[in-house]
C-alpha cells in the first residue's frame, strides 16, 4: 500500500517544503523515502520513493539534471531538493524537464532539519499503511463473516464510513498467461498501486483491496453508469499495462449499505464467473444475458445440462463432425446478429443466399422453425448451455 503525494505534500509544507515543477505528478503514489546525492545511488531505488538531495557531490546543474532524469526512469514519486548550501538555485533546464515529465521538483530551505521532514513522511506512510491494512481488513470481514456486524461496523466507522450509504463493488479477476512466472501477490500489489493513481481523481469514493487473485473496488456515493464508466477506462488501461494476464472484470447492479457488501460481493463473483466462462475478458454481457447466465448457474447440473444440449444441438454438431460443415458456427453467429439474416451474412463473408440456405439447412436438420418463437428459444438457451459445459 502507498500513500498520495499530494497528501503528503500538505502534511510537509509546514516545514518549508515547496513544489516547484511537475504539479501533474502529484497523483503519484509513495511507498517510502530514499536519500540520494548521485544519479548512481538512484540506481538503488525499487520506485515509488519520494527521494531527498542536499546536492553534497554535485558539481553542476547538469548532476543535478543528471538526477532528475534517473529518479524519474527508475519510478521515483518526486524529488525534495534542499537548496542554499550546495544547490543554490534550479536551472530552467531542469524546472522544464519536470514539468514535461510530470516529475514533481520539491525544494527546501537549508537549515531545514532534513530528519523532521523524513521523520514526518515516513509516519504518515506508516500510519497511512496501517489504517489501510485496519480497514481492507474490516472490508474483507464485511464481504466474507457479514453475520459478524461487530467485526467491521465499529472499525469501518471510526474511520468515517457509513452503514446508510450506497456502497457498489467491482471486480477485477486475474487469470496467468504464464503460470510459472505468475506472482500473484505482486501482481495484484501493483494493479492496486496502479488503479489508485488513475482512481486519485475520486479518492473520496472508492477503496481498492486484493482476495487471493481478485481485486476487489468498492465503490461508495457513485452513480450506476459513472461506475461503468469508471470500470471501463480502468479496464483498457490495465490490459496496455499488464499484458502477462488476462482480466475478467464486473460490476454488481443491486447497490446497498454496508450489511449488505456481501450479496454485492457475491453478485459480481458470479457475474465475473460468467465472463470467466464465456472467455469474455471485454467485460461486457447484456443485462438480460447477465440474468439468463446467473439463473442458469443457479441451477447448475452439468449432466442435465448437457442433457439438454445434446437434446436440441447434437443432431447438428454430429452432422458438422461428419461431413466437416460449420453449421454450429452459423447459428453461433446467427443468434450474435439478432437472428437476422443479412447483418450474419455480413459479419461472415457471405453472399445473402448462402446465408438463407445454411438456415434452411439447419432447420432441416434439427427439424425446427427458428420462426417460432418457441424452437428460438430452446436453441438460444442451448447455446449459452454451451459456454456453461
Amino acid at each position: 500500500m502507498s500513500v498520495g503525494l499530494k497528501y503528503l505534500y500538505q502534511e510537509v509544507k509546514k516545514y518549508g517544503v515547496n513544489l516547484i515543477a511537475g504539479e501533474n505528478g502529484l497523483k503519484n503514489q509513495v511507498k517510502w523515502t530514499h536519500t540520494a546525492e548521485s544519479e548512481e545511488i538512484v540506481d538503488f531505488i525499487q520506485g515509488k520513493e519520494l527521494i531527498f538531495t542536499t546536492g553534497l557531490v554535485m558539481k553542476s546543474d547538469e548532476d543535478l539534471l543528471k538526477l532528475v532524469k534517473k529518479a524519474n526512469e527508475r519510478d521515483a514519486s518526486g524529488l525534495i531538493v534542499f537548496i542554499g548550501k550546495y544547490i543554490k538555485n534550479i536551472s530552467d533546464k531542469v524546472i522544464d524537464y519536470c514539468d514535461n515529465n510530470d516529475f514533481p521538483l520539491f525544494i527546501v530551505p537549508w537549515g531545514t532539519e532534513m530528519s523532521d521532514t523524513m521523520r514526518s513522511l515516513t509516519i504518515n506512510i506508516i500510519e497511512s499503511q496501517k489504517t489501510y491494512i485496519e480497514i481492507s481488513n474490516a472490508f474483507k470481514d464485511a464481504i466474507f463473516l457479514p453475520e459478524h456486524s461487530e467485526l467491521y461496523m465499529p472499525r469501518l466507522n471510526k474511520v468515517g464510513f457509513k452503514n446508510e450509504w450506497k456502497y457498489t463493488v467491482a471486480l477485477i479477476e486475474l487469470e496467468s498467461k504464464d503460470i510459472k512466472n505468475y506472482r500473484v501477490e505482486e501482481h495484484t500489489s501493483q494493479m492496486i498501486n496502479f488503479i489508485e493513481e488513475e482512481l486519485v481523481y475520486i479518492r473520496n469514493n472508492f477503496f481498492c483491496l486484493s482476495a487471493g487473485q481478485s481485486i476487489i473496488i468498492i465503490f461508495y456515493n457513485k452513480g450506476e453508469e459513472e461506475i461503468e464508466s469508471i470500470v471501463k477506462n480502468i479496464y483498457i488501461k490495465i490490459v496496455k499495462e499488464f499484458n502477462e494476464a488476462n482480466f475478467y472484470i464486473a460490476v454488481e447492479n443491486q447497490s446497498g449499505n454496508l450489511q449488505n457488501l456481501h450479496k454485492g460481493y457475491k453478485e459480481a463473483k458470479k457475474i465475473s464467473k460468467i465472463n470467466r466462462l464465456l472467455r469474455n475478458n471485454n467485460a461486457h454481457l447484456k443485462h438480460n444475458e447477465v440474468d439468463l447466465y446467473k439463473l442458469l448457474l443457479d441451477l447448475y447440473d452439468k449432466d442435465k445440462m448437457k442433457s439438454f444440449y445434446d437434446k436440441i444441438l447434437g443432431d447438428l454438431v454430429f452432422y458438422d463432425k461428419v461431413n466437416n460443415t460449420d453449421y454450429v458456427e452459423i447459428l453461433i453467429n446467427y443468434f450474435e446478429n439478432n437472428c437476422r439474416v443479412v447483418e450474419t451474412a455480413n459479419a461472415l463473408y457471405i453472399h445473402r443466399n448462402t446465408m438463407n440456405y445454411k438456415i434452411n439447412k439447419i432447420e432441416e436438420i434439427l427439424d425446427i422453425n427458428l420462426s417460432d418463437i418457441g424452437d428460438r428459444s430452446k436453441i438460444y438457451i442451448a447455446l449459452m448451455i454451451k459456454y456453461l459445459l
